[in-house]
Formats: C-alpha cells, structure tokens, sequence
C-alpha cells in the first residue's frame, strides 16, 4: 500500500512539473532572478542590489567560457555611497564538481578613479575573467563577490556556466 502512495505522489508531482505548475520549496521562492538587463544570476547575499551582469563570452545561461580566454564581464549595481568607497576587492571562484577553484580577475581591485563608474542604470565594473586552460570542461557556477576593505560582502552572485 505504502509503495503505490509513493508511485501516485511521483507521478503527481511529475504530471505537475509538465503541465506549468510552479513548485515551491517549503514556500521559498526560486533564488535565480533576471537582473533588469543581462544575464539571470543568484544572488548569494549582496548588500546592494544587482541590475545588470553581462558577460563577452555568452547571451544566456548556461554561460559557455572558452578554456584559455579572458572573459569581460561588466556588472550594474545601486547602492547609496557605494562611489565614495576607496577599494572593493573581487573574490571570484569557479565551483566545477563541487570544487571551488579560485579564479584571476583583472583588475584584483576596484579602486581610483576609474571604479566603479557610473553606468547606464547604476554604479559600473569592469573586469577581465581569466578561464585557465587547466580547468576541466565541466558545468558549474561562477562565485562572484566584491568586498569592502572591511570585507564586507557589497556584491555577491552566482551564474551557471559550462567550461569548454
């Protein structure tokens, strides 16, 4: 008996996700979000808000990263004082297989002058991803966050990528 309930609570719940009903965690909405232009990304617990991630090297999710190729990726955020800061620093992981393999962006700070930028729609980066040669081609997500000199957390985001 116990073991039809579960076949009919299965296909219940696969007849559910095939005819368009969302289903919710517990009440818990979907992390991933579409940022007001570019790329859908998760927000892991930004302080100020994401509005825009683009990427050079893709125009939707999963974002395909050439192995041995610098990826610029530009990103869009609102946050009050956020321009009088003196230095954000990036943290940035590439998480294949459960592996967080640390990743080399340049600038490794956003600082001066010259960052962030005012943007179209917010408060501007800039920043070149390298995608090592040495990383395997797998699918996984790319951790991004941009820290304070206190190491505060202003940006954090994930999106799905695929490295070939």
């Amino acid at each position: 008996m116990k073991c039809i309930i579960g076949i009919v609570v299965i296909f219940g719940l696969l007849a559910a996700q095939t005819s368009g009903v969302a289903l919710t965690n517990r009440g818990q909405r979907w992390p991933w979000f579409r940022t007001k232009s570019g790329l859908p990304v998760e927000d892991c617990g930004a302080t100020y808000d994401i509005l825009s991630v683009q990427f050079s090297s893709c125009s939707n999710i999963p974002c395909v990263m050439p192995r041995g190729t610098d990826v610029t990726v530009v990103a869009e955020f609102s946050a009050t004082g956020a321009s009088a800061l003196p230095s954000l620093k990036h943290e940035v992981y590439f998480v294949l297989n459960y592996v967080k393999t640390k990743a080399t962006v340049t600038p490794a700070a956003c600082e001066g002058a010259y960052c962030p930028l005012q943007g179209d729609i917010g408060l501007r980066f800039t920043a070149a991803l390298h995608v090592s040669s040495l990383l395997p081609a797998l699918r996984g997500t790319l951790h991004w966050e941009l820290r304070n000199d206190n190491k505060d957390v202003l940006l954090c985001y994930e999106i799905l990528i695929t490295i070939r």
